[in-house]
């Protein structure tokens, strides 16, 4: 594209600039799925700058070095001018942090560690923030298959929402819920069942491992109706999602079996792909499955 410096009709007076459509994000964290993230945006169009920041700046700039696109920064705040939207892939901590800061200046957000919501006043700020600053808060579907079918039945009635999350004990890392009743996943030998109760419950005590449950109770029936069993089984490969809900609308159940994570087995390499997807929608023109 081409764009005039002043009124005299010469080319000389024309500069190139990127796509009008073209946009600047930010990436927090370059772990497994920052990483993942920010490869698989290099190149899109759509894109300008992958701004990337992380606790480790090693980890960054060793990132920023083989790619074009990514610019490491220390602090977002001197980008939050120039960017579209903030990309959170770190952690929950990391969350309660940069999505009120970008919501603040009204940069749009999409949340992978979406189990920062069974906080209720968090939740109430950050939505509140949003509507005030007229900016968007994206929660991708992750690592689970559904949530569209279950955002259009929550419009109704649903009398329940169950989801079964079965991992390998490669998947558990240190847990204080665990240790708590004695168990190490590492030790066991058989199908065995970690946790029943609800959503928040889960989210509170296995913040690594179930973001899937706080993303359907948000699209579904709430934290404290949504009921969630965490089951280890060394015996399986995959990190499985088994979603049932019956109500108004009828019965839905839908397993969804994932390949971990290659660099990070505690999390789901959909999660990522379906962070990728979204950001897709986010910057271009096109969203099936609205």
């Amino acid at each position: 594209m081409l764009a005039r410096r002043g009124g005299v009709n010469s080319e000389s007076f024309y500069i190139s600039l990127p796509s009008v459509f073209a946009v600047n994000i930010c990436v927090i964290g370059c772990g497994a799925i920052g990483t993942t993230i920010a490869r698989a945006v290099e190149p899109m169009p759509e894109i300008n700058i992958v701004y990337l920041t992380d606790r480790s700046k090693e980890c960054a700039t060793r990132l920023q070095e083989k790619m074009t696109k990514v610019r490491y920064v220390p602090d977002i705040v001197p980008i939050l001018n120039d960017i579209k939207l903030v990309v959170e892939a770190a952690s929950q901590d990391a969350a309660r942090y940069y999505v009120p800061l970008a919501l603040s200046a009204g940069v749009d957000v999409l949340i992978m560690s979406v189990g920062i919501f069974q906080d209720e006043e968090f939740q109430k700020d950050a939505f509140r923030l949003a509507k005030r600053k007229s900016a968007k808060i994206y929660m991708p579907s992750g690592a689970i298959g559904g949530i569209d079918a279950l955002g259009a039945a929550s419009l109704e009635q649903i009398d329940e929402v169950t989801l079964t999350t079965t991992k390998p004990p490669s998947a558990f890392g240190p847990n204080p819920y665990l240790e708590s009743k004695g168990i190490v996943a590492s030790e066991l030998r058989e199908r065995t069942e970690l946790f029943y109760g609800t959503a928040r419950e889960a989210v509170k005590h296995f913040p690594q491992n179930i973001n899937v449950a706080a993303t359907i109770s948000l699209a579904g029936i709430g934290f404290e109706k949504t009921r969630i069993r965490i089951m280890c089984d060394p015996q399986v490969q995959t990190n499985e999602h088994h979603l049932k809900a019956k109500g108004k609308f009828g019965e839905l159940d839908v397993v969804t079996r994932n390949v971990p994570s290659p660099r990070n087995p505690k999390t789901s390499y959909l999660a990522a792909l379906s962070a990728i997807s979204a950001i897709k929608k986010i910057t271009g023109t096109t969203w099936v499955g609205v």
